[in-house]
């Protein structure tokens, strides 16, 4: 077995130096911090480069020229593919075995180092990640901030706000066909309420049509039906898109037709039949998704890239009294381009949906960031976040 001392400025240099010269074979034996940077003492078992070598061989003879003359029988076995033995399987997951423990090791290396090089840096990502934003948007977030600068943390905020798209009008006062769309069980029914509600407010109920194509949900149109009972506003049932283009071409005198879709699932196959996608006839439909401000980071994304399948015009956030984080809704809108429209907070018809702005926004995250009581596990994630770049470093 070759040892080997290597020294660097930082752990990702240390390590790009062992990978270079032994490749992912190498195993780290010890490392320290010194006063010039990092110290690795890595070992490469020869006999594990020696297997490579004589996998790859087989490889480069299989792509060279092969001769008319060979028998068509060992054509054949050449052209079949040789199945894994278990021992390679076997090997296999012990190397993912070995790369998680050293994602882990080097995690705790990487905060260390990174704690005492750029403790500044740390604290912001820190503060990031305990209002909910994503590991990602921390680390782009604070890149090109001056950490010296008393402004750090104001100027990240900005950027914040910024970064999140502006709904210029009033979805209400704008007018027009405005359609729900999202999960099962997100309030999408409840939020149409609030919204006719607080239009009839403000306009007369003949200026307001609300229309169902929830055909699946048990109780779904009786629930939108009460409402609208209550505020002298018709329902109309339609079970497929010929039916709402009819509709529609005989609501055109509407000020503000609300259409209230069926809850699927984002990986339900029947989500690009949606009855308001963006097909020929109602290109002038805006879809809304709404979304609860419970659901986790990872998911949220993942509906999100599933629903711009039907064109999303913003988004409107439910459940805000159930969340104990906003960073998640935060992270989908900066990175998504999505804006935000409405926020409801409570089940009361209209009082709780508001408007609310980018602002408003952070600072809520921020309020409930103060209050969680998380931070091991956020200080958890940041270190495996740490580990996992450094790992995956070229």
């Amino acid at each position: 077995m070759k040892i080997k001392r290597y020294f660097a400025p930082n752990m990702r240099q240390a390590m790009l130096l062992v990978k270079e010269e032994h490749g992912d074979d190498a195993v780290i034996l010890s490392s320290r911090t010194t006063d010039e940077g990092v110290e690795l003492v890595a070992a490469c078992d020869p006999e594990a480069q020696d297997y490579q070598q004589q996998k790859a061989a087989p490889e480069k003879l299989g792509s060279s020229y092969l001769s008319p003359e060979t028998p068509s029988s060992m054509k054949k076995e050449q052209q079949e593919p040789v199945a894994a033995s278990p021992e390679l399987n076997s090997m296999a997951q012990e190397l993912k075995a070995v790369r998680a423990m050293l994602e882990n090791q080097l995690s705790g290396l990487a905060w260390g180092q990174n704690e005492q090089v750029n403790p500044e840096k740390v604290g912001l990502i820190k503060r990031l990640m305990r209002m909910g934003i994503g590991w990602s948007l921390s680390q782009k977030l604070v890149e090109n901030i001056v950490m010296q600068s008393e402004q750090a943390w104001s100027e990240i905020l900005m950027e914040m706000e910024q970064g999140i798209p502006i709904e210029e009008r009033d979805v209400l006062e704008r007018g027009g066909i405005v359609a729900l769309v999202g999960p099962t069980g997100v309030g999408k029914t409840t939020t149409i309420a609030k919204m006719a509600s607080r239009f009839v407010m403000r306009n007369s109920p003949n200026q307001l049509a609300l229309i169902t194509t929830d055909c699946y949900k048990i109780g779904a149109q009786a629930q939108l039906k009460t409402f609208a009972d209550l505020i002298g506003v018709p329902v109309h049932v339609v079970n497929a898109q010929g039916e709402l283009y009819a509709l529609l071409a005989s609501l055109s005198d509407k000020k503000l037709i609300l259409i209230d879709t069926a809850g699927m699932s984002q990986r339900d196959l029947q989500l690009s039949q949606q009855l308001t996608s963006g097909h020929d006839g109602i290109s002038t439909v805006r879809n809304y998704l709404v979304m609860s401000a419970a659901t986790q980071l990872n998911v949220m994304k993942d509906i999100v890239k599933s629903f711009n399948q039907v064109g999303l015009q913003g988004c409107i956030l439910t459940k805000v009294d159930e969340a104990v984080q906003l960073g998640n809704i935060l992270t989908v809108l900066i990175e998504e381009r999505l804006s935000i429209a409405y926020m409801s907070d409570g089940q009361r018809v209209p009082e709780d949906l508001t408007p609310i702005k980018a602002r408003e926004l952070i600072d809520r995250a921020i309020v409930l960031g103060q209050q969680s009581s998380n931070t091991q596990q956020d200080e958890s994630a940041l270190r495996m976040g740490m580990g996992k770049e450094i790992s995956d470093a070229q």
